[in-house]
């Protein structure tokens, strides 16, 4: 029997993960929270030109960060302009909150692109700090999500002859000024693949560029975001970000990468500095860190085709 349109044209996916996170300056005292993720992903093929995108994102949270933590609920939330989120269960002990974040239409014809609503705009080059990833700044340090935030924007994508396109996107935001607008130019040259861009970010001017190719078998990539404030007044300086990596794959299956990043309005002085300010850092990509130095490196190894090891280092200063 012939299956229905919907199943024909349709790609349902999922899954359900458990991490448990244990956090302590000294073993006097270990906090301990939980975390049950599950995801649904759907996608629906309307038509050759037309597909149409929802992915459900649900999370049950229990342990000493709900019990002890004050807005626990709003912290864990990504805040976005148009709420698809909602807090099921939201008890001192326990907390149950959904979200949809991916819901999308992609329309494509030809050498052009079009996609509107909630979607991950991919600007970065490096594994770690992304200063030309404008829409969706992420955490390396958020073990639990694979898929990254996504942005309320339209994004239209022109592809022009070789290896080269042209991508403009601006994101939906309540207050008209504080959104972005940005235009990237992506080409290929001397065996690297390039990236220009020009945007309006939140309340900066800003030009960025990125790179990503190899020297002989070792991989090398960059990328360079400097940020010019609107308003010029007090304690509003220019900021150049910067961030650089290395990887390499040795034969026996063990991958190295290894980045630094450069904040010019970072921290310089340590004894201003607090560890708490990881957790209440408002991540953009004008502050990916709150030092002025940031040094990353990584070492990973597949066991087997289910099993990955990994163990990484981040040293700021």
């Amino acid at each position: 029997d012939k299956d229905s349109w919907l199943k024909e044209n349709s790609q349902f996916s999922g899954y359900v993960k458990y991490l448990n996170t244990s956090t302590f300056k000294n073993f006097n005292s270990i906090a301990n929270d939980n975390l049950l993720h599950n995801r649904f992903n759907l996608k629906i093929y309307a038509s050759e030109s037309f597909t149409v995108a929802v992915e459900l994102r649900n999370r049950l949270f229990w342990g000493n960060s709900v019990q002890n933590i004050p807005n626990f609920a709003d912290l864990i939330d990504e805040g976005q302009n148009i709420d698809l989120s909602v807090n099921i269960i939201d008890e001192p002990a326990l907390l149950l909150h959904s979200k949809i974040d991916r819901l999308n239409i992609d329309y494509r014809s030809g050498k052009w692109q079009f996609t509107i609503g909630r979607q991950r705009i991919n600007w970065g080059k490096n594994l770690v700090w992304n200063p030309n990833d404008l829409f969706n700044t992420y955490s390396f340090i958020d073990f639990d999500y694979e898929e990254r935030p996504g942005a309320d924007a339209l994004r239209v994508q022109h592809f022009l002859s070789g290896d080269s396109s042209l991508e403009a996107v601006i994101n939906y935001v309540k207050s008209g000024g504080d959104n972005t607008i940005a235009l990237k130019y992506n080409f290929h040259k001397y065996n690297y693949d390039f990236q220009v861009l020009l945007a309006k970010y939140l309340e900066d001017y800003t030009i960025g560029v990125g790179w990503e190719g190899a020297i002989k078998t070792v991989g090398i990539k960059g990328e360079f975001s400097y940020f010019i404030p609107q308003d010029k007044g007090s304690g509003n300086d220019d900021v150049l970000i910067g961030s650089v990596s290395i990887d390499y794959y040795f034969k026996n299956g063990i991958s190295i990468n290894s980045s630094v990043l450069f904040n010019g309005g970072g921290i310089t002085d340590s004894n201003s500095f607090d560890p708490n300010q990881f957790n209440s850092l408002e991540l953009n990509a004008k502050n990916l860190m709150p030092n002025r130095w940031s040094y990353f490196f990584q070492m990973a190894k597949s066991l087997t085709p289910a099993i990955n090891a990994s163990v990484a280092t981040i040293y700021a200063y």
